[in-house]
């Protein structure tokens, strides 16, 4: 089982143990790793689950062919639409409507939430209500870069497995190029969405230090442009003059400096060997607090 997936020994021989005994949980959370192994991970345990073959999965039944081919009416994938940012409430309400039905094929129904994280507060909440009286013919399955996305109450209903680290490409370049990226997407979330959407969205940072550095470093100079454009200059250096617009226009310049200090002193903080977990919630922090004084 898990053949050719790059994941932890620990977490085949869990995963397959609680499978072999009949003692997986309800709710499965799979952290770590990549969002494409945790989508895999995810499908083969569903195999699992719903193979009908001697071991399991056997990969050779009708149910297994099913699954790979994402046709089984047993299993149910569940994730944002592309033009979404957030998992909504009603998908989840849709999923629970689902869940009331006895299986078509077998004893389980099975439901992957992929990138699960992307739950805004009211699905999650919605999901809660469904694991705290679960179905014998139920599993839910949920994929996230870390557990520390969900809600306390849905991480203590649940089990989780760590795949192991979570994986970006080693070459430092393409690290930045990534840092570079992100950094733009974060203070864009922080102009326009609320401190719940960019929590999500910096949960990655929990398996990925590297990443957080590089994105700190990158949020520097695209908050120098918007300093800069606020003081009437035009020479930027960020290459991402659009957020820097738009930083300058809805932030004082007071605000400004104030955001450019803090996240300057924050990098420096990270890259002296801070408490890493505690610098990725001091982010959130400070971003919001000047945004709202």
């Amino acid at each position: 089982m898990f053949e050719g997936l790059n994941v932890t020994d620990s977490f085949k021989n869990s995963v397959s143990f609680a499978l072999k005994n009949g003692r997986l949980s309800h709710a499965v959370i799979l952290e770590g790793k990549n969002e494409d192994i945790r989508f895999a991970a995810a499908k083969e345990i569903a195999k699992a689950l719903l193979c009908k073959g001697e071991t399991k999965p056997c990969s050779m039944c009708s149910c297994c062919v099913k699954c790979d081919k994402d046709i089984h009416p047993d299993l149910h994938i569940l994730e944002k639409e592309a033009d979404s940012t957030m998992i909504k409430v009603d998908a989840v309400r849709n999923i629970k409507a689902k869940a009331l039905i006895f299986p078509n094929e077998g004893s389980k129904s099975v439901f992957i939430i992929r990138e699960a994280q992307y739950m805004n507060p009211q699905a999650q909440n919605a999901l809660l209500k469904i694991l705290e009286e679960p179905s014998k013919h139920v599993c839910f399955i949920l994929t996230c870069p870390s557990k520390s996305s969900f809600l306390e109450t849905i991480t203590s209903r649940s089990t989780a497995y760590s795949l192991g680290e979570e994986e970006y490409d080693s070459k430092k370049d393409e690290k930045a190029d990534e840092g570079k990226s992100l950094a733009n997407e974060l203070l864009q979330i922080y102009m326009s969405s609320s401190e719940f959407y960019f929590l999500q969205k910096t949960s990655v940072f929990q398996k990925d230090k590297a990443l957080f550095k590089a994105v700190l470093t990158s949020m520097v100079p695209v908050i120098r442009d918007a300093l800069i454009l606020q003081s009437g200059g035009n020479e930027l250096i960020s290459g991402y003059e659009d957020t820097a617009k738009r930083i300058s226009s809805s932030l004082t310049q007071k605000k400004v400096v104030r955001l450019l200090e803090e996240i300057k002193e924050l990098s420096e903080a990270v890259n002296s060997s801070a408490n890493h977990n505690l610098s990725i919630t001091r982010l959130s922090a400070i971003l919001y607090d000047i945004k709202s004084h």
